[in-house]
């Protein structure tokens, strides 16, 4: 029965895991109230792309999940223990490929051609706003991370 507890709230935790988002237009609330910085540029090639999920949480959840199940394959120590470790390696490869596939969304790739000479390229989540080739753009950096929100400037 405990292992049945066991089971039923590492898949509660695994499947409540969410993505941050990667949206343009939704913040993480510790990137609030600093300061970035922010370059203009011009879109000159959009491309539409599959960001894939995170495995990560998928192996761990897997992993413990097959273990249990395998553990429990004979009443003998030494096949009870063969059983978690097979397990748990099963458990881990469809976890992680479960969560991977769960949690991948729909992103774009943009191109900008910067105000400075430099053209970059940032992939990001699908968001509120479509961009067009030709569109001003703002290329925003917080913290290691880049956004492409569009412009304010005329």
């Amino acid at each position: 029965m405990l292992k049945k507890n066991l089971v039923v709230s590492i898949s509660l935790i695994f499947f409540s895991c969410a993505n941050e988002s990667l949206k343009p237009d939704t913040f993480p609330r510790d990137s609030v109230q600093r300061i970035t910085n922010v370059f203009y540029g011009e879109v000159v090639s959009i491309q539409n792309v599959n960001i894939e999920g995170s495995i990560k949480s998928g192996i761990i959840v897997g992993g413990l999940i097959g273990a249990a199940a395998g553990s429990e394959v004979s009443d003998s120590k030494p096949e009870s223990e063969i059983g978690a470790v097979l397990g748990g390696v099963i458990g881990a490869n469809l976890g992680g490929n479960i969560s991977k596939n769960l949690q991948s969304v729909d992103g774009v790739q943009i191109t900008i051609n910067m105000d400075d000479g430099r053209t970059v390229s940032v992939v990001q989540e699908i968001g509120d706003y479509k961009f067009s080739v030709g569109d001003l753009v703002e290329v925003i950096t917080t913290k290691g991370k880049t956004r492409v929100s569009p412009s304010g400037v005329k």
